[in-house]
């Protein structure tokens, strides 16, 4: 994949540089093995920044990590990532921890859920969805971080993440609410009037969370079935609600697709 440098602080050129090259590499690995589970179209490239040009130069998303014009952002220094997420463990020992331990591979992560957009097993362009298509949105963003952990993380590493962000959810549940998914991004950035990153970080630790239950509970671990499930919505004929959808397809209780968020 071609990359481009871009900065605010030309002194910084040489250490993105370095720290993208790292990032590129693992992800290089990640998508052939992206490739055993759907066909993607890949992006024109990847674009790593230092902060500032991420966050106010090419956008004002307060995340330096996001896919645009079929390009990639990212910034690529693991120091920076673990700045931005200790906030976010709010005295919870265990999240502490993990963000203390990011290494390059869980930043590859991150890079690698923005090429995980692009597959083409998902049923609308993410870039151009709708209000319709938005209520959908948990989905897509569970995905693109289950996978690339489940392909990239060992399984320890997988449990590890997956733990701190139940603790996290649990943590911040009664501060941003239990709303249902299809309300995605309503307590941060995207829909709400928090500026703190966890209000953003919540729903994909909720989505994240979700299609790990999905996959592991309901589909016998298998992330394929679970596409194929999808895919059957995709291609129904029914009015359903992707959330609905799996309340009825998994005959989930009223009590178990609440505690899922799904109603």
């Amino acid at each position: 994949m071609k990359y481009a440098v871009s900065v605010t602080d030309t002194s910084k050129v040489q250490s993105i540089e370095k720290s993208g090259k790292l990032i590129l590499k693992e992800l290089e690995r990640f998508s052939e093995q992206l490739r055993t589970i759907s066909s993607y179209n890949s992006p024109r490239g990847i674009v790593f920044h230092d902060v500032p040009s991420a966050t106010e130069l090419y956008s004002t998303i307060p995340l330096p990590a996001y896919t645009s014009r079929d390009l990639i952002h990212l910034h690529p220094v693991v120091e920076t990532w673990k700045e931005l997420y200790r906030p976010s463990a709010a005295g919870v020992p265990e999240a502490e921890k993990y963000y203390d331990s990011l290494t390059v591979k869980d930043v590859a992560v991150i890079a690698a859920h923005e090429l995980t957009h692009h597959a083409d097993v998902f049923h609308s362009e993410f870039e151009t969805w709708d209000e319709e298509d938005a209520r959908d949105m948990w989905f897509e963003e569970g995905l693109c971080f289950y996978i690339p952990r489940m392909l990239m993380l060992s399984k320890d590493r997988c449990q590890t993440i997956m733990e701190v962000e139940r603790l996290l959810i649990d943590k911040y549940k009664e501060e941003y609410g239990t709303y249902p998914l299809d309300q995605f991004g309503a307590a941060g950035y995207r829909g709400g009037s928090s500026e703190a990153l966890s209000a953003a970080f919540y729903d994909y630790w909720r989505s994240t969370h979700v299609v790990s239950v999905l996959v592991e509970k309901y589909c016998g671990g298998s992330v394929h079935s679970l596409l194929g499930i999808y895919r059957e919505w995709v291609e129904g004929t029914s009015d359903e609600s992707l959330q609905q959808f799996f309340v009825t397809y998994f005959s989930l209780t009223k009590k178990e697709s609440e505690a899922l968020w799904l109603l």
